[in-house]
């Protein structure tokens, strides 16, 4: 399997010289993730913290029930995306007016404690070859799931 850059196909979901915004979770600095949201003020969430990239900007938005381990989380998020970056720091309550025109405006979004998932630690699958296509065997259950590449 290949990654979308590998392949050389285009991933239209993200341009970094547009608007993005992602939410940052997990359970520790080695498992978690940053997951691209609609960059629309909405999607914001009182429980998580967010990056925000507005063209020339990086922005780390904190919500106010989120915890000093999202915080972490947080600022490893950014210098594992990029060392370079010198997020503006945005907590919430305390938005500059620019953060939320990069948004589209500013607009109600969920300010209630939200019981934030359990994240499943990595799992080892088994790939074998039968019948001349790749079989996925999942050790946990015990059967095989053929894939289509």
């Amino acid at each position: 399997m290949k990654f979308i850059e590998e392949k050389g196909i285009v991933d239209e979901t993200y341009n970094e010289n547009l608007v993005a915004l992602f939410r940052v979770q997990g359970a520790s600095p080695d498992n978690m993730q940053a997951i691209q949201v609609d960059q629309v003020s909405t999607s914001l969430n009182s429980s998580y913290c967010y990056i925000l990239q507005s063209k020339a900007s990086i922005y780390t938005w904190i919500g106010i029930l989120s915890s000093v381990r999202d915080h972490n989380l947080l600022d490893r998020m950014v210098e594992l995306s990029n060392p370079t970056w010198l997020p503006v720091s945005v907590r919430e309550g305390n938005e500059p007016d620019i953060f939320w025109d990069a948004l589209g405006g500013k607009a109600e979004y969920p300010k209630g404690k939200e019981i934030q998932g359990f994240i499943d630690d990595s799992h080892l699958f088994a790939l074998k070859i039968m019948k001349g296509k790749p079989c996925l065997i999942d050790d946990s259950v015990s059967h095989a799931h053929l894939l289509e590449f």
